[in-house]
């Protein structure tokens, strides 16, 4: 089984990933990591030197390459729903996350990360440009209120 989180960046993919996993005794992937592993850059780096089309190019290939395993958790990153070809390459159960702007925004100012989209936009122009997305990818959509809640709705609705 597969298990694909998607959503803004802020909304929890990768702690929620990183939990279900474990409880699952599934392998977490965090896509962002997996890319930069591979670069040998940051996220923040290939798009200062390359673009975001080529980091888009990169993620695609990360996520044909990561779902060609089993038993697996990704966290994805938020923009992985603006190439619709990567729908095809989530052979498993994606789920879309979802939290109020406010909470999200709480989180990003929390964290120490870099999200080079959010330098010239902010959370509510992407929520606004990704929603119907995120939507036409999900096979199941969360609201992510807490981390135990949240990971026992999804273990009910996917039923495992």
């Amino acid at each position: 089984m597969r298990i694909y989180l998607i959503g803004l960046p802020g909304v929890g993919k990768s702690t929620i990933g990183k939990r279900l996993a474990k409880q699952l005794d599934f392998h977490f992937i965090d896509l962002d990591h997996y890319i930069e592993e591979e670069a040998l850059m940051f996220v923040d780096e290939i798009f200062a030197r390359y673009g975001e089309e080529y980091f888009r190019a990169l993620e695609s290939n990360a996520l044909a390459s990561v779902s060609k395993e089993e038993n697996i958790v990704v966290s994805c990153g938020g923009g992985i729903i603006k190439n619709v070809e990567n729908k095809r390459a989530m052979t498993g159960i994606c789920i879309y996350l979802r939290a109020s702007l406010e909470e999200i925004q709480l989180r990003l100012d929390e964290s120490r990360i870099e999200r080079p989209l959010l330098i010239s936009k902010t959370v509510k122009d992407l929520y606004a440009e990704r929603k119907s997305l995120y939507e036409a990818f999900a096979d199941l959509t969360i609201e992510n209120s807490s981390i135990d809640q949240t990971i026992a709705e999804i273990m009910e609705r996917i039923q495992i």
